[in-house]
């Protein structure tokens, strides 16, 4: 695994083949194949270079098990997120893997498309929001996260911010994997997440020559190109730079826009990143590694919100998807007010995020691997409405996020065998600064600056106290402290200006048994116990203080890893039960203020439970066909969840954006000739739209079902062209609607287009 790592190639054997031998090892600068002979030299092993290079490593009896299974075996798959694990055979996380790389089936060209390939794990209900795993947002019921989300997302190890999350990376060229985190996260990794983790790896440097290029078009204007190249500078130095950039026209009707300034922007939906890594392995201790890496990535997404026939009279019906809702179909209510349009509440979103991070790993002994993290991410996002800078304009919006996250991790990781533990050191400090400024009925201006710093112990311990049985246990001691100011004015006159302070401590425990049924076959039992902090604010209405309790969950997780059919197929299941309480729930107090939001409170409502199951698995049926699966079970309920300023009861109803059922089929099937063709199928049941001020019971959206397809040809040493459709049936779904018959955001659309890819 760490000659695949540092090879840049993939490695693939059975672990029964390698159980109970040993390397003499090997350090020094060779070929792939030189290192490869003189890693595997007396172990009896031996090895042979199959389709797609792929190193295949066989045990003495390789020769009567190809026979059976025609030489194909499931490599390990390599993670990054599970701080005691470095392959998923070794994990007993319940994790959902995606790779990046084109070879996959079907591939993905987004960070949220991956997302329909997992189990329980679904992408946001609109463009700007974070992502929900087991029918839990990111940010959980408080938009924007307040400081503290319920997820983590992690991008090449560096922990980014909430607007990072929601505006960040989104292309999946040059991307390793991407790979997520079900259920509590705070034993063995930087920030507590209560509800789960996202972590996205790119392609690293090797030492030897490599690139790609990907270039695509679709239709609704789709354009995307992609670049990457990377080289040896030295014996030690080795670097990867990579450019991707994409844009597509949105197909929604947004015609009584045209004539504001900001009209092009609006309609165009784009992203771009440019990365950069350096890795250096010093010559004379190879069990050293630095891996620098420094990016930049902006994302404007385009709108997918539509009127209904209940927008106002003038609106046309769901079937015209009309997008300019703040424009001549003015809801009646501002019509009356002698309004024709009013695309001040229209905004545009622009995020810009940067991140830098330094890892640094040294092998101090054979058992023994000391980790440290640093990381640096500033995210900025605009958020204007439509109309501004256009001539005459005298009702519109303006404003800006600013947050700012540093982190630093050290992690020791020790392992012989029997004994087994990870022990680790966290600290962090997040600025959050925003403004806004709207002319409407007055001219409003408010300012709001926050700082988080977190501090924490984590470890976890594994013994095997018997030949098959492993007892595991950790903890995770969190301070947090945080500070809020906040200011308010209307028409030049300061309202408010107040602060506020807050803090925090908490120990967190878990506990697992895990047993080896075979080589092949492990279970899992544990107790893990999640913490989102606390915190105050400052309403800025009127400057009322107000704090908020901590968040907790109780999860009881049962999993299961196996492999069968000779290790050709790979399955991966987990049974959950999860028990919520104190969530920290958003409420506007006074919705009749004109700028509600600026009312609003954040309180904490009641207890929920959600329980459910994860079953993944990949098989390669032979030679030419690979299929690959996952299905997801959710049951989630609100058990006592009270808004009592609207005399609203949720009680008894599930998460939003929780469907009970997720199903996904794909297939991959390579040719000798050098056809391919892949497809997918991606199923959501029915599910709740989000929970809103004044809304006794939130609208239920529809399941759907979508498919992806695609064939292509790879030319003889040269590139694939491939041809692809995404939605290839143009499902019309639906990932909130407030109503019904009002308002409804639409979910991705068909795309149909060509895609050039050569690697080298």
């Amino acid at each position: 695994t760490s000659l695949g790592r540092q090879a840049g190639v993939q490695l693939s054997f059975a672990p029964t083949a390698t159980a109970g031998r040993m390397t003499a090892g090997f350090s020094g600068t060779a070929s792939v194949e030189a290192a490869l002979a003189a890693i595997l030299a007396g172990t009896g092993l031996s090895y042979q270079i199959g389709p797609n290079d792929v190193i295949v490593v066989t045990a003495p009896l390789g020769e009567e098990i190809a026979a059976v299974t025609g030489g194909l075996y499931l490599g390990s798959v390599v993670i990054y997120g599970d701080r005691s694990a470095a392959t998923l055979e070794d994990s007993r996380a319940s994790v959902a893997i995606v790779s990046g790389q084109p070879v996959d089936a079907p591939p993905v060209q987004t960070r949220t498309q991956s997302f329909t390939r997992m189990a329980n794990v679904q992408a946001g209900d609109w463009t700007t929001s974070g992502f929900v795993i087991r029918g839990v947002n990111s940010e959980g019921f408080v938009p924007g996260g307040a400081g503290a989300p319920l997820a983590s997302f992690y991008l090449d190890g560096v922990q980014q911010t909430t607007e990072g999350t929601r505006l960040g990376q989104r292309g999946m060229f040059d991307v390793e994997q991407v790979e997520v985190y079900r259920g509590p996260q705070s034993t063995m990794s930087g920030r507590a997440a209560l509800a789960g983790a996202l972590y996205m790896r790119s392609v690293r440097p090797d030492f030897t020559r490599s690139g790609a290029v990907q270039v695509t078009v679709g239709t609704n204007g789709r354009r995307q190109i992609g670049l990457a190249f990377g080289d040896r500078l030295s014996e030690s130095l080795a670097y990867r730079i990579s450019a991707e950039y994409s844009e597509v026209q949105s197909d929604l009707d947004f015609s009584s826009y045209q004539h504001l300034a900001r009209y092009d922007d609006f309609v165009t939906g784009d992203y771009s990143t440019v990365r950069g890594q350096v890795l250096w392995q010093p010559f004379d201790n190879e069990g050293t590694e630095v891996l620098v890496t420094l990016s930049r990535s902006t994302d404007s997404p385009t709108s997918n919100d539509i009127a209904g026939p209940g927008w106002s009279s003038t609106a046309p019906g769901y079937d015209a998807r009309r997008g300019d809702i703040w424009g001549s179909i003015l809801p009646d209510y501002y019509r009356g007010l002698g309004l024709t349009e009013l695309p001040a509440f229209q905004e545009l979103r622009e995020g810009e995020v940067f991140n830098f991070g330094v890892e640094i790993t040294h092998d101090i002994t054979d058992t023994l691997r000391f980790t440290s993290m640093t990381g640096l991410s500033r995210s900025v996002t605009d958020r204007g409405s439509i109309n501004l800078g256009t001539p005459g304009a005298f009702l519109y919006t303006d404003g800006q996020f600013t947050y700012v996250t540093g982190s630093q991790e050290f992690r020791f990781n020790y392992d012989d065998g029997d004994l087994r533990w990870v022990a680790g050191l966290y600290a962090s400090r997040l600025h959050n600064e925003s403004w806004r400024e709207s002319m409407l009925l007055s001219f409003d201006q408010s300012e709001t600056a926050m700082d988080l710093e977190n501090y924490a112990l984590f470890g976890e311990i594994g013994y095997r106290f018997a030949p098959a049985w492993t007892i595991i246990a950790g903890g995770r001691f969190d301070w947090i402290r945080q500070s809020e100011t906040s200011h308010y004015a209307v028409n030049g006159v300061a309202t408010t200006t107040s602060t506020s302070s807050y803090a925090d401590a908490v120990f967190l425990p878990s506990l697992a048994l895990q047993y080896e049924v075979s080589p092949n076959h492990t279970i899992s039992f544990g107790y893990q116990q999640g913490y989102r902090p606390g915190g105050s604010g400052v309403r800025s209405s009127d400057g009322f203080q107000f704090t908020y309790d901590q968040e907790t969950a109780h999860n009881l997780e049962f999993t299961w890893r196996g492999r069968l059919l000779n290790d050709r197929l790979r399955i991966g299941a987990s049974l959950f039960h999860q028990d919520w309480r104190n969530q920290q729930v958003e409420v506007v107090t006074d919705p009749t203020h004109p700028v509600p939001r600026s009312t609003s409170i954040i309180v904490n409502a009641g207890r929920s439970t959600s329980y459910g199951a994860e079953l993944e698995m990949a098989w390669a049926v032979n030679d030419s066909l690979d299929l690959v699966g996952s299905l997801g079970l959710l049951h989630t309920r609100f058990d006592d969840f009270v808004l009592g300023t609207w005399g609203i009861d949720y009680s008894g109803l599930p998460f939003p954006n929780a469907p009970e059922r997720t199903l996904s089929l794909g297939f991959r099937w390579q040719g000798d000739s050098g056809w391919h063709a892949a497809g997918a199928i991606n199923h959501a049941s029915s599910s709740m739209s989000r929970l809103e001020q004044g809304v006794p019971i939130p609208v239920t959206l529809d399941g759907y079902t979508t498919v992806d397809a695609e064939i292509g040809y790879t030319f003889r040493d040269g590139p694939t062209l491939t041809a692809y459709a995404t939605n290839l049936f143009d499902t019309e779904y639906f990932t909130y609607e407030a109503g019904p018959g009002v308002l409804a955001t639409l979910g991705a659309r068909r795309e149909v287009g060509l895609r050039l890819d050569y690697r080298f």
